[in-house]
Parts: structure tokens; sequence; C-alpha cells
């Protein structure tokens, strides 16, 4: 049987640990274990204008985090860090925020996927080598689903459609094939027999096939962005040889076909600037050492 962990489905920021959905049961997971007695011991592991996290609250928030995702490095004093930020961020605006219907069907489809994944041994195992219940994970999952629909509810239609012609080359495949001359007169000459539809067969020339327009060269970015299929560009120079392209398909997704995956990568940008942008401002101080 697979030894693979549970990977979970939500984007909110890496570190929170949601990973892809894997299938099946998975009886031999190895949770990592958290030092919890340096942690529990101390009071307050960070202060912020309003409140606290202490010891115990995080190394719940740890453990949680070892249950979804077993790869975590949990002990990790770097990782510990920024998801101690994450949860100053959390409690900060968790106060203002209600459990919506979306969100509880939401636990419940995670709690599907859990248990499809995790069988009840493996589930029994984790609860008690991280020592938390199936409780402390409900809450968790409450809480970063209500965060992720809050920074959700922020993105507007311009800022998708402006990401959107932000990535389009890497929404864009193409097939070309690629004519290569050592001279301008010879690409200029087999230009102006292609463009009058002569077939060339002597030429030399490589298929390029389904290819992302971000993977290839600015110029021929340029060019194939424009192009229609079947049509012959002007000769491009490179180095020292000149090229010329044919487009043969064109392939390129529609903003509609990837907003889902637009929305979750807008959430982690805003999140993000949350962190850096508004936590300054309760005058958060660590002490996790």
């Amino acid at each position: 049987m697979s030894s693979a962990p549970l990977k979970l489905l939500l984007a909110v920021l890496t570190a929170f640990g949601f990973l892809t959905g894997c299938g099946g049961k998975h009886s031999n997971t190895m949770f990592p274990s958290v030092e919890i007695s340096q942690l529990s011991s101390v009071k307050e592991v960070a202060a912020y204008e309003g409140g606290k996290v202490t010891g115990a609250e995080f190394n719940r928030f740890l453990a949680v985090k070892g249950f979804l995702n077993p790869d975590a490095p949990l002990n990790d004093t770097s990782y510990r860090k920024e998801l101690l930020r994450q949860l100053v961020m959390q409690k900060i605006l968790i106060s203002h925020l209600k459990t919506s219907d979306k969100v509880q069907k939401q636990v419940e489809d995670m709690w599907k996927q859990i248990k499809r994944s995790y069988d009840e041994d493996t589930r029994k195992q984790g609860y008690e080598v991280l020592n938390i219940r199936s409780s402390d994970v409900t809450n968790q999952l409450t809480n970063q689903f209500k965060l992720e629909e809050y920074f959700r509810k922020q993105i507007t239609s311009d800022e998708l459609t402006a990401y959107y012609k932000h990535i389009e080359n890497d929404l864009t495949r193409v097939s070309f094939t690629q004519l290569a001359f050592s001279t301008l007169h010879d690409a200029e000459a087999a230009s102006a027999e292609l463009q009058k539809g002569t077939s060339l067969q002597d030429v030399q020339k490589e298929y390029a096939d389904n290819l992302k327009l971000s993977s290839l060269s600015p110029s021929f970015i340029n060019v194939l962005k424009k192009q229609h299929i079947g049509e012959c560009s002007e000769p491009i120079k490179m180095g020292k040889v000149y090229y010329i392209l044919i487009l043969k398909q064109k392939d390129k997704k529609t903003e509609s076909e990837v907003k889902e995956e637009m929305m979750k990568e807008l959430v982690l940008n805003h999140i993000n600037r949350y962190i850096q942008d508004e936590l300054p401002r309760f005058h958060v101080t660590f002490n996790l050492r």
C-alpha cells in the first residue's frame, strides 16, 4: 500500500500545508512528532495589539498542520516562524468573520477526503502522535476556509483580468515549423516563396510541438502571438541564424477556464501582502526561539 501522505486542497499560502489530493487509504503514514514540551511551557510566543498567542495554542496549530501534511517540517525554526505569522494573522481576522454555509460545506467535503485518504486506524494514530482531537482539525479547517473566503471576496473582476493578461503566455501552447538560414538573403528568399504559396522541400526545418508560449525566446513569442495558423513570419535574427516560423496550431485557455486557478493564486498574493503590509501595523512581537 502506498505511503504517500494525505494531500489536501486549499490555496492558502504554501506553509499552510494544504497540498494536492491523493486517492486511496494509507495505513502506514508516518506523522511527525511536535516538540511540545518547549512550546507548551511558554505563556506567550507572540503578542500583538489586542491579543497574544500562547505556546499551547501554537503547538496545537502546528500539530494540525502535521496531521494534514505529514511531510511538514514542524520542528524547523524558519518554518515555525512562518506559521506563527500566519496564526497571528488568522487570530486578528477570524474574530470578525462568520462561518458561512459555503465554509461549512467545504469543511464537510474536506473530512470526506480525509477519510478517503486515512483509514480509521491511521487517523487515531495521528491524533495520538500529535496529541490532538478531530475537533482541533475541524476548527482549523473552518478557520482556514473562512480566511480563504475573506480574501476571495477582495478580488475584483478587473484584478482577475489583469492577472490573466499577465500569465497568458503560460496559458498558450503552440506548434510550429521552424526554418533556419545562415544568411538574411536566403531567409528573405524563402519567405517570399512561402508567401507566394510555394512548397519548400529542401530547407532545414524543425517541428516544435505543443510548447508553452512562455518557454520560447521573446522574439518567437512576439511573432507567434500575432500569427495566424499557416502564416509565414518575416525572418527573425537570433545570434548568427535567421529563422522563419510557420504556425501550425495555437491553443489558449480562456479566462473563464482558468478562473478558479487564478483565484487561488490571487488569494495567496493577498495573504502575502497582508502579512507583509498589514501585520506590522498591529505591533507584533515574536518570542519564538
